[in-house]
């Protein structure tokens, strides 16, 4: 009796753990996700905001995107923090651009992840990103900012989808 318990316990587990696998942006290794980048043909979609102060918000029902296209992104992110400053600061609640993409920085030098850097400026507000993608489709994006608190954001990445 023993081994037909262990062996149904040993295919429900199968079963559990091929479910977790995430099924969106699945690269299976890095050099793919290496060509992916190198392409900048992707969009960057959000489940979770970390603002600086208070608890994670789930991102589900809210849009938001990073989308890469060749030489240009838009972003559209919400934001929950805290301003710093009142004067001469982007009259965006949450976080909107959409222009050309200079200065993208691609470190592929670690084992297990690609991480992407690059700035971006509405009138005085200037906005560091820090993307960290993975193999299995997740990524990690920290936002650096002048006039606002930080923020950071989990997500998904997948290929360009056509619209």
């Amino acid at each position: 009796m023993n081994k037909y318990v262990l062996f149904i316990i040993g295919l429900l587990s199968l079963a559990l753990l091929s479910a977790c696998k995430s099924t969106k942006g699945d690269t299976s290794d890095l050099s793919e996700l290496r060509l992916l980048i190198e392409s900048r043909s992707f969009d960057i979609e959000n489940n979770w905001a970390l603002p600086l102060r208070g608890a994670q918000i789930n991102l589900l029902t809210n849009d938001n995107h990073l989308r890469f296209r060749k030489d240009s992104i838009d972003i559209f992110l919400p934001y929950f923090g805290v301003r710093q400053f009142s004067v001469g600061y982007n009259a965006e609640a949450g976080i909107r651009y959409e222009g050309i993409l200079n200065d993208l920085e691609i470190d592929s030098s670690y084992a297990d992840k690609v991480k992407l850097r690059f700035e971006t400026s509405i009138g005085t507000e200037q906005i560091r990103y820090i993307i960290t993608m993975y193999p299995d489709g997740k990524s990690n994006l920290q936002l650096l900012m002048n006039q606002r608190d930080n923020i950071s954001y989990r997500g998904f990445y997948d290929e360009q989808n056509v619209e």
